[in-house]
């Protein structure tokens, strides 16, 4: 049996007993949902920036990979690339034919996250010179790296965003090579300045 003392003991506890109640819970609900959908179309352009980075990125080391390549190896190394399908491929030509034989190492690589070979008109490349191609090196979808590490051609490779294209040039990347020396540089667009690579 409980004492008359017990039951005081339980009846006080009972009472003191603190949560939220249903009404609390639901503002609280309402609140979080609110800063949700503020930050969610924020966190998306976020995002879709950092793939572009990446995705440009991967393509300036690959170009650099493959003049690097040329002059270790004393060959050409060839990056070709597709804009339709948004790959590309570097073959290590060993014996510098200019066709893939057997035993040449070729690395394949494939744009990601809805990024593409891709540019707006009205666009200018690094020299002030209107954009006609997403991919141009001489009119060339192809560069060649020699075993000086020059380029067949000096040329640029345009990327946007899915959701960039015929929009906004805000997220732009530029990679390009200049043919004298097969230099790869990375430039990323901003409008408020002139020229507008940086």
């Amino acid at each position: 049996m409980l004492s008359t003392k017990g039951l005081k003991g339980l009846k006080h506890l009972l009472k003191s007993r603190e949560g939220f109640t249903l009404i609390e819970t639901v503002m609280v609900l309402a609140v979080l949902g609110v800063i949700m959908a503020t930050a969610a179309p924020n966190f998306s352009k976020w995002k879709e920036k950092h793939q572009i980075n990446g995705q440009a990125q991967k393509i300036y080391f690959d170009l650099m990979l493959a003049r690097t390549t040329a002059v270790r190896n004393n060959n050409i190394v060839r990056v070709t690339f597709n804009t339709t399908n948004n790959t590309y491929t570097i073959h290590d030509d060993t014996d510098s034919d200019g066709t893939k034989g057997a035993g040449e190492a070729v690395k394949s690589g494939a744009l990601e996250n809805d990024i593409n070979f891709a540019f707006n008109s009205g666009i200018s490349d690094i020299d002030g010179n209107a954009v006609s191609a997403a991919v141009s090196f001489g009119g060339s979808q192809t560069v060649t790296f020699d075993s000086r590490g020059q380029s067949s051609a000096s040329g640029s490779v345009f990327l946007l965003h899915t959701t960039d294209i015929d929009n906004t040039n805000d997220r732009a990347r530029h990679i390009s090579v200049l043919q004298a020396t097969g230099a790869v540089d990375y430039w990323t667009y901003d409008g408020s300045v002139t020229p507008p690579w940086k």
